[in-house]
């Protein structure tokens, strides 16, 4: 197994201890903070405003987070800003039940209830309701989702199944990324950030006149790399250079514009194994790729006369990535139309349509290849959902669908109905349950890729050819959409100082992506070798194959536990545990089947405190513990990151944060795909400055 410098069970109880006893020790001192000025909160929403929270993902409509019938968290404002994250996946270490795991300087494997990897397929991640999954690898590249994390108004997380509102791939959860609108951002704004983790600057503008506002932003950053197993420095640092902004408009008749855009360039490196088809073979080195894109999106909503709201959206985006093992261009159209009405005062009624074109362009590569290099995918959908109040608003129904034709699935039509319902048992009591289904789409990796995932020189111990073995993983051209039947259950309890939230789920899922063995074959004959074992005197090499296939067969069961306290008006503590077990099911047809290695832990934990210490000064601890991932071989580890805040005035802000301290250099996971070489994570620490002008 890999190991660390300090064991992971020792540093993990000392963590959680040093977060408390950091903020016991300025508890007095907030207590005089609080008499010195009563008026300075903790944080920019109580506890009581956090349940009132309106959030929009779960039923693509406005509704109240305490009484949502699903396990939905929200990153507020205020998580943003004290977090001192610099990138998404790390603000969404703040969840409760979310699986993040750093790989290196700029990539991360990032999901929720488990079956985790660097392209999680069971994710969806939206940004204002526009999707970030890529389709032909599944799952989301998050080393270019970025954007002035300031300007970022929530971030929504439903964990388990949003299939009925947002369609296949929605299958272990939704992460909706909600920016603020432009009115919420004027004036001028820079950021700066620098040390050993990297670089990192921000600039923002912002205006209006009469009904509209706008705002544009420039951000650079360069991320140092990490270190090897060996403790040398390793090639995965990167830079992005990104320009973006956003219009709004409002109208007096209920009626609302939004346009926005952004577009990056920059370069994503990382620390790969290259694979050749003559000597070396393999070796690690240095791999960066180029990565550019962008987006523009509109949507516009107006209030109806006695007839509801429509919303329609569209967008179109473009990535391009350019690497040594994977060249590839994608274009997205997609167009949204939503509209919702209440019925007899109880039903609140919403459907919508969508449809959506997706064409990539790939350039084959030794390592990994697509036949056809290019193709279009078409998806057509619609949903019907109605919510209805019963027993005077104490009890809530939800039920509804999705119905959905692609091009990938092997079905005419994809069903993925849910029904939902929550009782308010008192005024600070809800009970929820939730019953859904919930799909995954092939993509166009598995079924109609070749990746090569290691080789065997010549005369090899393991098998003496005198030909390399080439081994790859080969698409299946039927390959079937993955299915899962879940079923959640949860509690929330508040009052004026505390929250306490707990979920539990069970999920069925079949036909989930396998890995069968096939015959091996002579390349380039094509013989396999069975029949004709002399075909290697002929033979530039021998390829084995792993065939995807749909056998494999799991259930999972899990407890999502949250609470937050605010010990004063100065200090609050949270704290949260996650606990998931997964059941392999024997195969479909009776024979044991591998699988791309998709890891989680069983069990997390994180602690986190929030103090200001006075009036000007704050600080944050967040102590975290992770399980090991055995199927990975990686060990458990507890890190603690801490920032510290000083704002002297409303103008300026200047914060000391640092990240995995106490960890050591550490592993969190590696890639499924076998195509980067493990590197170490490091602790690093930077300095933070904020200048409002």
């Amino acid at each position: 197994m890999f190991t660390h410098d300090f064991p992971a069970s020792k540093r993990a109880p000392a963590l959680l201890a040093i977060a408390v006893a950091g903020t016991l020790s300025f508890a007095s001192t907030s207590t005089i903070a609080d008499d010195h000025d009563e008026t300075h909160m903790l944080a920019t929403l109580s506890l009581e405003e956090l349940l009132s929270t309106e959030i929009t993902t779960l039923s693509r409509q406005s509704e109240n987070l305490g009484g949502a019938p699903a396990a939905v968290h929200v990153i507020s404002q205020s998580d943003i800003r004290r977090s001192g994250a610099r990138s998404i996946p790390e603000l969404l270490r703040l969840v409760p039940g979310m699986q993040v795991a750093q790989l290196d300087a700029n990539k991360w494997a990032v999901t929720a209830r488990g079956a985790n990897g660097r392209f999680a397929n069971k994710l969806l991640v939206l940004m204002d309701g526009r999707t970030l999954y890529d389709p032909v690898l599944s799952g989301v590249y998050w080393d270019i989702q970025d954007t002035d994390l300031s300007a970022i108004e929530r971030i929504e997380v439903i964990r388990g199944p949003g299939a009925t509102m947002w369609g296949s791939n929605a299958v272990n959860g939704v992460v909706n990324i909600i920016t603020k609108h432009a009115i919420d951002t004027q004036g001028e704004t820079l950021n700066v950030s620098g040390g050993s983790g990297g670089n990192e600057a921000t600039l923002r503008m912002g205006g209006s006149k009469g009904a509209s506002a706008f705002r544009v932003f420039a951000k650079t950053s360069e991320y140092d790399g990490n270190v090897d197993m060996l403790g040398d420095a390793t090639p995965d640092d990167a830079d992005m250079q990104r320009v973006g902004g956003r219009y709004d408009w409002d109208g007096k008749t209920g009626q609302a514009l939004t346009i926005s855009g952004e577009v990056y360039s920059g370069e994503s490196g990382d620390r790969r194994l290259n694979r050749y088809p003559t000597p070396p073979y393999e070796r690690v080195e240095a791999g960066p790729s180029d990565v550019s894109g962008g987006f523009i999106t509109a949507h516009w909503s107006t209030e109806l006369r006695n007839a509801g709201a429509l919303e329609i959206r569209g967008y179109y985006v473009r990535n391009d990535r350019s690497g040594p093992s994977f060249v590839n261009k994608l274009d997205t159209y997609d167009f949204d139309i939503q509209h919702s009405f209440n019925l007899a005062g109880r039903h609140n009624l919403i459907w919508g349509i969508n449809y959506r074109v997706t064409e990539d362009d790939v350039e084959n590569t030794f390592q990994i290849q697509i036949e056809p290099n290019t193709r279009q995918q078409t998806l057509i959908s619609a949903f019907v959902q109605d919510d209805i109040s019963l027993m005077d608003d104490k009890l809530r129904l939800i039920f509804g669908s999705k119905f959905e034709n692609n091009t990938f699935s092997t079905r005419t039509v994809e069903v993925e109905p849910s029904i939902r319902m929550s009782y308010a048992v008192s005024e600070t009591a809800t009970l929820w349950g939730s019953a859904s289904r919930a799909v995954r789409m092939p993509s166009r990796g598995e079924l109609d890729g070749r990746i090569v995932t290691s080789i065997l020189p010549p005369g090899s111990p393991e098998l003496p050819l005198p030909v390399p073995l080439v081994a790859t993983v080969v698409g299946n051209p039927v390959m079937q959409s993955e299915e899962v039947i879940a079923y959640e259950a949860g509690f929330r309890l508040r009052n004026n100082r505390s929250i306490f939230d707990a979920a539990l789920f069970f999920n069925n899922f079949d036909k989930l992506r396998s890995l069968s063995t096939g015959i091996p074959f002579c390349q380039p004959s094509g013989i396999p070798l069975p029949l004709d074992p002399l075909c290697v005197v002929s033979s530039t090499s021998v390829e084995a194959p792993l065939n995807i296939q749909n056998q494999r067969n799991l259930d999972t069961m899990g407890v999502e536990l949250w609470l937050s306290q605010e010990i004063n008006d100065a200090w609050r503590l949270q704290a949260s545990y996650t606990y998931i077990h997964t059941k392999v099911k024997q195969s479909d047809d009776g024979l044991p089947e591998l699988d791309i290695v998709e890891d989680s832990p069983d069990h997390q934990l994180t602690l986190r405190s929030s103090a200001n210490i006075t009036q000007e000064l704050e600080l944050d601890l967040i102590a975290r513990w992770v399980d090991e991932l055995r199927q990975q071989q990686i060990d458990s580890y507890a890190a603690m990151d801490l920032r510290l805040a000083w704002t002297p005035s409303p103008s300026w802000t200047f914060a000391l944060v640092g990240r995995n301290l106490f960890a050591g250099d550490h592993i969190e996971f590696q890639s499924e795909l076998v195509d980067l070489a493990p590197v170490q994570i490091e602790p690093n620490g930077y300095v933070e400055v904020r200048w409002n002008f």
